[in-house]
């Protein structure tokens, strides 16, 4: 297995190892671990286990997600306990680029449909959305550092306000 097929797999189910945004933070510790940083401020938090980002809000006394983050990107920096446990026993070790049309082909021959979200001014990233899995996919639009190039995934999000990601600027 490899970071290919760990994001084939988050772009047909919408999920991390079976979670999705309807998982609570001690879901996600006992799904990933507790190698994480969070940042708590103003009834928000962001936990950060390196690869998988996660963005909560707080309703009365419960955590709500509302955003998964795979920061696909730092795969390539090399770093050392950037990628969770259970994804490395799950799916190997993680190369450092994935290619967008490779990620896509695959995605399309599962019956995926992957559809470019028309961004003006986005420079940097192109956006495409899945509308099955609600998944949206960043895809470098210039090369970045001495790894990533042209056409590699940069991350992939999961977010409560997915209808608004994708919907095209007119």
């Amino acid at each position: 297995m490899s970071a290919f097929q760990f994001l084939v797999e988050v772009l047909k189910s919408g999920a991390v190892q079976g979670l999705g945004l309807d998982a609570r933070p001690d879901a996600w510790e006992a799904k990933l671990g507790s190698g994480y940083v969070d940042d708590v401020r103003k009834g928000r938090m962001r936990r950060d286990y390196g690869l998988v980002e996660l963005s909560f809000f707080k309703e009365g006394e419960t955590w709500q997600c509302f955003e998964v983050s795979l920061q696909i990107h730092r795969l390539a920096a090399g770093i050392a306990d950037i990628v969770p446990i259970s994804l490395i026993e799950e799916y190997g070790k993680l190369e450092s680029r994935i290619k967008f049309s490779d990620l896509q082909a695959n995605a399309t021959a599962e019956g995926l449909q992957v559809a470019q979200i028309g961004d003006r001014g986005r420079h940097l990233h192109s956006r495409f959305s899945v509308m099955e899995s609600r998944v949206i996919v960043h895809v470098l639009e210039t090369d970045s550092g001495d790894i990533l190039r042209r056409g590699d995934v940069w991350s992939v999000s999961l977010a409560r306000d997915f209808t608004e990601r994708a919907a095209p600027v007119s």
